[in-house]
């Protein structure tokens, strides 16, 4: 299964209610992450350090050089 970005979440149709209401998964996998989103996380001052990690490791598979300052 591939690396998840963010948690899996259900959402529900908007036109339906009750036992006839439509639901489906929304989720996003590393691969679905644009390059501009990953280094603003890795910027952010209150990033946690598992998705830090998960950042730089998706980066770097996908060739980009992180030069640190």
């Amino acid at each position: 299964m591939a690396e998840m970005w963010e948690k899996r979440h259900k959402v529900v149709e908007s036109s339906r209610w009750g036992s006839n209401a439509k639901t489906y998964e929304k989720f996003r996998t590393m691969a679905m992450v644009p390059k501009e989103e990953l280094i603003a996380y890795l910027n952010k001052y209150n990033a946690k350090p598992k998705m830090i990690a998960k950042a730089i490791k998706e980066l770097d598979k996908r060739g980009v050089k992180i030069k640190w300052s």
